[in-house]
Parts: C-alpha cells; sequence; structure tokens
C-alpha cells in the first residue's frame, strides 16, 4: 500500500517538473542570442553548448553524494531538496545580465537537482526486481507526459508574455510538486542502511559499487549513449532555425517566423515525448523479458541510425521523419538504463546506482554539447554533426552487446 501510495505522489511530480524544465531548456540557444545580443553563429553554438551542459556537470559530480546520502536519511527528502533548488535558481535565471551569469545559475541549477533518481527510488523501492523495467517504465509515462507539454507551453507562453516569463513557470512548477511529495510521498526508513548513523561513507561505496566490472561497464555504456545523443540536441533550435520552419506550422501561425520556429522547435521535442508516452512501458516489459542491457543495445543502435538520416536529409521535413523515428527508440532509453543497474545491485545500493546512471547520463550531457560544438565546426555544420553522433550511438550499441557477453 506504501509503494502504490509512493508511487501516486511521485508520478505527478516528475511529470510536473519535467514540464517546466522543458518549457524553457529547449529554447536556451534562442534566449541566449536574443537576450546577450550575440549575432555570431559559432558563437551561439559556444554559449548554447556551455549553458546547456553547465547544469548537466553539476549535477553529475553532485549526483552520487546526493545518492549515498539519499540511501541513508531517505530518498523523500533528497527529492524534496532538489525540487526547491530548481524552484529557486530557476527564478533567479531572468535576472542575470550576461551569458556568464546565466552559466553560473545553470552551474548552481545543477548542484542542487538530482530529483529523478531519488525520485524513482522512492516510487519504486518496494517493487520486486523481475517487474522493475516496468514499474520505472510507468514512472517515465509521467515524465514523458511533461516532456510532451513543456516544449508548447514554453513556446506558447513566450508568445503571449516572453521569454522570461518561461522561467516562472519552471519555477512555480516546482514548487507545486515539493507540495505533492512532501504531503502525500511516505517512506520506509526500515529499508535504509543500517550504518546509517555512521556517516555518509562516500568514497567506501563508490568503490564498493564500482568494484563490479559489469555495473562499470554497464554505467560507461549509459554515459557514451548519452553523450552521442548530447551531441545533437542542445542545437535543435538552432538547426530548425537554419532550415526553417515546418510549412503546416507556418500555415497556422499568424505572428511572424520566430514564434513559427519556437513551434517547429516544440514539435521536434514532443516527437520524443510521445514516444516515450506510447512506448517507454512496452520497452519495460522487452527488457523484463529480454534483459534490459540487450534491449538498450538495439536502441543505441536504432537511435543512432536515425540521428545519421536527420544528417543526411538536411530538409525540415526529413528531420522531423528522422526525429519520429528516433523517437521510437529513444522512447525506452532511461528506464532500461535505470534497470539493467537494479538488476545488478543490492536495494541497500539502489539509491546511490540510480545516482551514478543519473550522473552517466549527466556528464553526457555536458560533454556532449561540447563535444558537438567542437564537431559542427571540423565537420562544417550541424548536418555532419548528425552524423557523427549516429555513429557514435552504433558503436555504442555493439559495445553493450560485448558488455552483456562479458558479463554472461
Amino acid at each position: 500500500m506504501e509503494s502504490r501510495r509512493n508511487f501516486l505522489a511521485v508520478w505527478p511530480s516528475l511529470f510536473v517538473v519535467s514540464m517546466g524544465l522543458m518549457a524553457f531548456v529547449p529554447m536556451l540557444p534562442l534566449y541566449i542570442a536574443e537576450r546577450f545580443g550575440i549575432q555570431d553563429p559559432i558563437e551561439q553554438r559556444r554559449w548554447a553548448g556551455w549553458v546547456y551542459g553547465a547544469a548537466p556537470l553539476a549535477a553529475a559530480v553532485c549526483g552520487p553524494f546526493w545518492g549515498v546520502l539519499g540511501d541513508r536519511i531517505g530518498r523523500k527528502p533528497m527529492a524534496l531538496r532538489a525540487m526547491l533548488g530548481i524552484a529557486v535558481v530557476t527564478a533567479l535565471m531572468p535576472m542575470v545580465e550576461t551569458p556568464l551569469g546565466l552559466l553560473l545559475a545553470r552551474v548552481a541549477q545543477g548542484a542542487l537537482a538530482g530529483y529523478v533518481a531519488p525520485a524513482m527510488v522512492l516510487g519504486t523501492v518496494d517493487v520486486p526486481v523481475e517487474r522493475q523495467g516496468r514499474a520505472l517504465g510507468q514512472l517515465q509515462v509521467g515524465m514523458a507526459l511533461g516532456l510532451l507539454a513543456g516544449p508548447v507551453v514554453g513556446a506558447e507562453v513566450t508568445a503571449w508574455f516572453g521569454r522570461t516569463a518561461v522561467f516562472y513557470v519552471t519555477s512555480v512548477s516546482a514548487l507545486a510538486s515539493a507540495a505533492v511529495v512532501a504531503v502525500f510521498a511516505r517512506e520506509n526508513l526500515s529499508m535504509l542502511r543500517a550504518d546509517a548513523g555512521r556517516g555518509i561513507g562516500f568514497i567506501a561505496e563508490a568503490r564498493r559499487l564500482l568494484g563490479s566490472r559489469a555495473v562499470a561497464a554497464v554505467l560507461l555504456c549509459v554515459f557514451l549513449m548519452r553523450l552521442g545523443s548530447m551531441m545533437v540536441e542542445a542545437f535543435v533550435a538552432l538547426w530548425v532555425d537554419e532550415l526553417g520552419p515546418l510549412e503546416a506550422v507556418v500555415a497556422t501561425t499568424t505572428d511572424g517566423r520566430s514564434h513559427a520556429v519556437d513551434r517547429t522547435v516544440a514539435l521536434m521535442f514532443a516527437t520524443y515525448a510521445v514516444g516515450q508516452l506510447l512506448l517507454t512501458a512496452a520497452w519495460g516489459r522487452l527488457g523484463d523479458r529480454f534483459g534490459p542491457l540487450r534491449c538498450l543495445a538495439v536502441i543505441a543502435v536504432g537511435l543512432g541510425l536515425a540521428q545519421a538520416l536527420a544528417g543526411v536529409w538536411q530538409t525540415i521535413d526529413g528531420f522531423f521523419v528522422a526525429r519520429v523515428i528516433a523517437a521510437v527508440f529513444a522512447a525506452g532509453a532511461m528506464n532500461l538504463s535505470y534497470a539493467a543497474l537494479a538488476k545488478r545491485v543490492s536495494a541497500d545500493q539502489r539509491s546511490l546506482a540510480f545516482a551514478c546512471v543519473q550522473s552517466g547520463m549527466q556528464y553526457g550531457m555536458f560533454l556532449g554539447p561540447l563535444a558537438g560544438t567542437a564537431i559542427a565546426t571540423l565537420v562544417g555544420g550541424l548536418g555532419g554533426l548528425f552524423v557523427v553522433s549516429g555513429v557514435i550511438l552504433v558503436v555504442v550499441g555493439v559495445a553493450m552487446l560485448a558488455a552483456r557477453r562479458m558479463e554472461a
């Protein structure tokens, strides 16, 4: 009963937080260019990469620490801490006057955040291992709905009230989520580590977890997969701006090209959200049946091929088709990453394990845009960058199969 209560508290909070963050994150490159008057495309990509990746980097560094702390004092306090951090820092972002100030705000946001890992553990800690894939998939549906609604909310709020208003929407969303978890979630403290009073012992816990070659191999593959995909995600808005908005969107937009571009960007991100909403549970069932790491390898290869097609079809219609294909595979990436680790660790280390998965993803989210900035310059533009991203993802998929065979 308690696990069901927690699930019902965590699910809407994942939706609301995801919606708030996705209301402004996809538009960050356009916000930076407009807010700080940056005209040079290379400079735009440089600042977009750094600002986009700053929060994931800080979250990746701090995430394992919060994970160990969550295993010892509780996952609910960690989830509340993260949501309040998002609310406060995001509300301050429109007040900064320079790109560097926005960069530092994103660092603070990432350091205080890290909500997904404790929320996932809080919602699934009592679920049997053989059903982890499905339970995590159901939670990710909540995130998917937020990912779907967020870009649309961001585009429409921008049209009505300006880009800065979107940051305040995110802040209010995080506060509302914290209230839901604070009131309704309950935590069984007897499932925390018995030695909770002896200190955090972060280094010892991390060594214990990473001492397993299988765990280390899975974490490395998760990092590389996110690195390959995030090389392009930070620049989707700039790529859409370069290709031009979809004609169907232009036909329904009456207030100029800029709003049509915003709506097209929202649609590109919404395809991923729709894919997660429709297919995440199915990927979870496939992971429970055939093994999450094997399914994750299939996802990496399929996603890589779709990214390569996006670089080859250098038209806005071709890009949209490639995003739809990619969405089919990306739908199961997150929950199967968590499920792959859940099968390989004990319950008393699950917060740390999930935090390490999240950190691996966050490192990829930080380094991906930076690598993307450099590679786009080397290959002559964003089209070539999509092709390189696709090749990396296919290689990662093959590496996952090799890691699985090594474990066997």
